[in-house]
């Protein structure tokens, strides 16, 4: 069989050499011979196997898959401006930019060096193109080895931007606009700004007619203003041209709702459509900006009009929560998905209320997906209606609730926290802790607080939120912790930062083998961390030296353990093996956790939650020369603002150095 030529394989995703003959499609059975099936199964595969596994395996899988890799740069104006030459060398044939500027005034200019590029990459595709399809049409077939050489490098380095990320203090209104005509190829594009600014709807939909997913918003208390009308472009919005968008997220923003609704008119393929915390006036702004008005109940009446196969919407204002026959409507009538197969379900509130969970009660064992959003970090309460979900629903994987904090005393089954329970003001409401069904959980983001007249940032309140959800939740694949802005301790407010070193249990989280992205804190804080508290995160740099400076920690540990055992013999005498309850402390008495048989292997896994001894263990654990941690694991970020996360190394480096 005779080798396909450069010609035919850029017109053929797939060489005819790597086709099956009549013979051979007769006497094999393998679906896998049929290139259709084949590229059906690769369409569900997620870009990093793409990249680290399918496109190695053979000739005929690479080139069926060279549109769908797709390769990534990110850029911390914060943490280190000095690499951006190095990430603007790389751009040309990158698919992904994620764009995190800094806070000093270098961020403009690093701004317009990255426009320039740009300008010059798109130049130079266009160029490319030209010359590529000459190339072609002219070559003959006797240089085959070296056109296929030439196509593929072509293919790997002059791919356009297909996804773009900007995070941080930069104003879009001005400086999104100038890089659009070079953006022609976007389909997903993600927005999280903070500062107040303007985004034209319009300017960005007509540049990008490729998007497929959308997802803007303005953090803490700025607002992102989206002006209409949104379709200037047009005489008539209901006669433009469909939109490929499948996803559209705003959070945080002011827009008319007519201009919204426009553009779900032309939005036929639209999958999911989160409209979170509309503002009604700029918050730096209040008493200058005129007020805009929302009317849920004519959106909904909209939404379903069009008759769009949403499998997940949400709709909240703030400052103006949903009546219970409108929170009954976006959570029953505007997806029309059949009985039982609706899995994702979003809130506006610091915590669920009893209308809420009523409402989810209603659809037993379907929930697997629960996002609940607010403003910002609210505490829950000691009767918590989410912790009471959480463990009473065994389906539930994957929860986002970075800004409610939950109660560490939910963690504590043991009573082992230190320090005098403080019950909410007029209230003598105790915590019932528990151990939370939902086992598979792959996904949480959590933020968490205490009520007790001891500081957040001890090691046992570390150790325990580390140890129960390693033990807990054995499945996560992306964790992301935080904690209360603020804590009151003696009359003195101070932040909280979790206890991060040996000491605090952080290396407890290594028994989560799944782990592919890990976040703890949402902005810079300074910890003095050493090379032993952080090196076992990566294998191959488990240097003896910091294994035997961990060895020598541990074994300074001798008082502390006598101690604790101590203080475990006291406990145990005072109010039994799971602990009790008095007028002033925690309620975990045995009998008041109702939790099935299937639960008692967890608890007995549980038997030293919050005890230094978990530590000692886990760092015994880690001294075997087998031991390989979060093998999985690509980003992590600790203690960093905004969510770029790093390889573990690169972390690694950036916070000891």
């Amino acid at each position: 069989m005779t080798s396909a030529t450069p010609q035919q394989q850029l017109r053929d995703p797939i060489p005819s050499t790597s086709r099956a003959t009549a013979t051979e499609a007769a006497t094999t059975a393998s679906p896998l011979r049929i290139p259709e099936v084949l590229d059906h199964i690769f369409s569900y595969v997620d870009n990093h196997s793409l990249c680290q596994s399918v496109i190695l395996v053979c000739r005929q899988w690479f080139w069926m898959n060279r549109h769908r890799v797709i390769r990534g740069l990110i850029f911390d104006g914060h943490s280190d401006p000095r690499k951006l030459n190095k990430v603007l060398t790389r751009l040309p044939g990158a698919g992904r930019l994620c764009w995190f500027t800094g806070r000093d005034v270098s961020r403009d200019a690093h701004w317009v060096q990255l426009r320039k590029v740009l300008k010059r990459n798109h130049d130079q595709f266009l160029q490319n193109q030209i010359r590529q399809y000459q190339h072609v049409d002219q070559s003959s077939s006797s240089d085959e080895e070296l056109q296929e050489d030439s196509i593929t490098k072509r293919l790997l380095t002059d791919s356009p931007l297909r996804e773009l990320e900007i995070i941080g203090d930069i104003d879009i209104g001005a400086s999104l606009p100038p890089i659009l005509p070079c953006l022609y190829a976007l389909t997903r594009l993600q927005l999280e700004l903070s500062c107040d600014t303007t985004l034209q709807m319009g300017q960005l939909l007509k540049a990008c007619p490729l998007l497929k997913d959308i997802h803007v918003s303005a953090l803490s208390t700025h607002c992102l203003e989206l002006p209409g009308p949104w379709f200037p472009f047009v005489k008539d919005s209901h006669k433009q041209r469909p939109l490929r968008l499948l996803s559209l997220v705003l959070e945080r923003v002011r827009l008319p709702q007519y201009s919204l609704e426009d553009l779900l008119s032309i939005t036929p393929y639209l999958q999911e459509l989160k409209v979170i915390g509309l503002l009604k006036v700029n918050p730096s702004l209040p008493q200058h900006e005129p007020t805009v008005q929302y009317d849920p109940t004519r959106f909904f009446q909209h939404v379903r009009s069009l008759e769009l196969p949403l499998r997940s919407f949400h709709f909240s204002i703030r400052d103006q929560p949903l009546t219970t026959s409108e929170l009954r409507e976006m959570m029953f009538d505007i997806v029309r998905l059949p009985p039982g197969s609706r899995g994702e379900w979003a809130f506006w509130t610091a915590d669920l209320t009893p209308p809420m969970l009523r409402n989810l009660n209603e659809v037993p064992n379907v929930v697997t997906t629960l996002e609940i959003f607010c403003e910002t970090i609210a505490n829950c309460s000691p009767d918590s209606g989410l912790h009471r979900y959480l463990c009473a629903s065994p389906h539930l994987m994957h929860l986002r609730a970075p800004k409610t904090a939950y109660l560490v005393e939910h963690l504590d089954l043991h009573q082992r926290l230190r320090g005098r329970y403080l019950p909410a003001a007029g209230t003598t409401q105790s915590v019932r802790p528990g151990i939370w069904k939902c086992r598979n959980l792959q996904t949480l983001h959590l933020a968490f607080h205490s009520r007790r007249d001891s500081t957040l940032s001890s090691p046992t309140n570390a150790r325990l939120i580390f140890g129960y959800l390693a033990r807990v939740c054995p499945q996560l694949r992306d964790l992301a912790i935080f904690t209360t802005e603020s804590c009151m301790l003696n009359n003195r407010i101070y932040a909280p930062v979790l206890h991060m070193r040996l000491q605090g249990g952080f290396c407890l989280l290594a028994r989560l083998k799944w782990l592919e992205r890990l976040r703890i804190g949402s902005s810079e804080r300074l910890i003095a961390y050493k090379s032993w508290d952080l090196k076992w995160m990566v294998t191959n740099k488990h240097s003896f030296m910091d294994r035997r400076q961990r060895r020598k920690i541990v074994g300074e540990w001798d008082e502390l353990l006598v101690e604790e055992e101590k203080q475990e013999v006291l406990r145990i005498q005072t109010h039994g093996q799971s602990g009790s309850h008095d007028d002033t402390s925690i309620a975990t008495s045995a009998a008041r956790l109702k939790e099935d048989e299937g639960m008692a292997e967890v608890r007995k896994e549980l038997d030293n939650l919050g005890l230094l001894v978990d530590v000692k263990t886990m760092m015994e654990e880690m001294d075997s020369d087998d031991f390989q941690c979060w093998k999985s694991l690509r980003k992590i970020s600790l203690y960093r603002d905004g969510e770029v996360g790093l390889r573990p190394e690169q972390e690694i480096q950036r916070l000891i150095s």
